[in-house]
């Protein structure tokens, strides 16, 4: 037993048998897994427990608020989604916006064409779906107004430190001037690392956008639904903790009102007439979210997409619910998110308003 076969090796305790052998244990961390080994000292023989390391993987069996209808409606849902879009793994989860209590986290995977429960895997999902949420933030943080005007041009942008940003109509001549608000409710990409240049400088602003482009999977449904639904809280963010029925509630020390109020706006716009998600919104509900729909190459013709999401509260002016929708699509360009709304996100929108 060495350390090159596990991610973290630490020497626990000792202790002597009945029979006088000597047995020493280590606590050890492989992958998602966490567990203790004994080592026999008079053979070098090993003997191991094993679990899920709670750091990595979800664990609901000590949540008391989980609701058993929302969760079987989430799993039938996440199951016709991804048969409709030819998913891998995905997850969605619920989260009851009066308290901040989680109400569902499903996970599925796709083995041999047939579709199972799964891990909830904590550091599965990329938080770049919320890039409007934080371009939107970084304006109110300099007192832009929302009505100022900005130039997406034909949505071609390259940066002289080599970024290629484009706008999903760059091919047909892009937006060219409009409104900040108008700029954000369409996704313009350009106007975006636009604006971030203007709040933060060339260089910085590089930086930033490189990074919420790549950044890798380092959140979950959960942890997402609920950071979007803490935005529209004016006191505090709240997480459920997975245990009984706390919530961990921490003061906005981040984000100011103005901040909050903008973000909360343009969630609106996106689903309203001029917003690029319009045509796909639910009918009858004043939708706050955003989907996202992002490939392995993003900046280029290279499409190829792996990950479509939404995330959002509803009804805007005093919601109920916050929810994620995301599903892992390797190499498989043929969708868009008007697809995730069609076969997911709408019906869950339509049922839980109901429930």
């Amino acid at each position: 037993m060495t350390n090159i076969e596990y991610d973290v090796l630490s020497f626990s305790r000792r202790q002597i048998a009945e029979d006088n052998t000597e047995i020493f244990y280590f606590y050890a961390e492989k992958g998602i897994e966490q567990g203790i080994i004994g080592v026999y000292g008079n053979n070098n023989q090993t003997l191991g427990i094993w679990h899920d390391n709670p750091e990595y993987v979800g664990n609901l069996s000590e949540c008391t608020t989980i609701d058993t209808a929302i969760s079987k409606k989430c799993k039938r849902l996440l199951q016709k989604g991804m048969k409709a879009l030819d998913g891998t793994y995905g997850q969605i989860a619920v989260i009851d916006a009066q308290n901040g209590r989680l109400k569902a986290w499903v996970a599925l995977e796709k083995k041999d064409n047939d579709f199972s429960d799964a891990k909830l895997l904590r550091n599965v999902f990329s938080p770049r779906c919320i890039t409007t949420i934080g371009t939107a933030a970084v304006l109110a943080d300099i007192d832009a107004n929302l009505e100022d005007s900005i130039d997406a041009g034909n949505g071609a942008y390259d940066t002289e430190d080599g970024l290629k940003i484009r706008d999903h109509n760059w091919r047909t001549g892009g937006y060219g001037k409009m409104t900040v608000r108008e700029a954000l409710v369409k996704k313009s990409n350009v106007a975006m690392y636009k604006m971030t240049q203007v709040a933060m400088g060339n260089e910085r602003a590089h930086d930033v956008w490189q990074e919420m482009m790549d950044h890798p999977h380092s959140t979950n449904a959960m942890e997402i639904a609920a950071s979007t639904w803490s935005i529209n809280h004016e006191d505090a963010s709240v997480y459920p903790t997975l245990k009984g029925d706390s919530v961990e509630v921490a003061p906005h020390n981040t984000t100011t009102p103005k901040e909050r109020q903008y973000i909360k706006e343009v969630l609106v716009g996106l689903n309203k007439a001029g917003g690029i998600q319009a045509d796909y919104a639910p009918r009858g509900i004043e939708l706050a979210g955003v989907y996202g729909n992002w490939g392995k190459d993003y900046y280029t013709e290279d499409n190829t997409l792996t990950e479509t999401s939404f995330v959002g509260f509803f009804p805007a002016p005093n919601p109920r619910y916050s929810i994620c929708v995301f599903i892992h699509r390797p190499d498989e360009p043929s969708h868009s998110p008007k697809d995730l709304a069609t076969s997911v996100v709408n019906e869950l929108i339509s049922w839980l308003m109901k429930h």
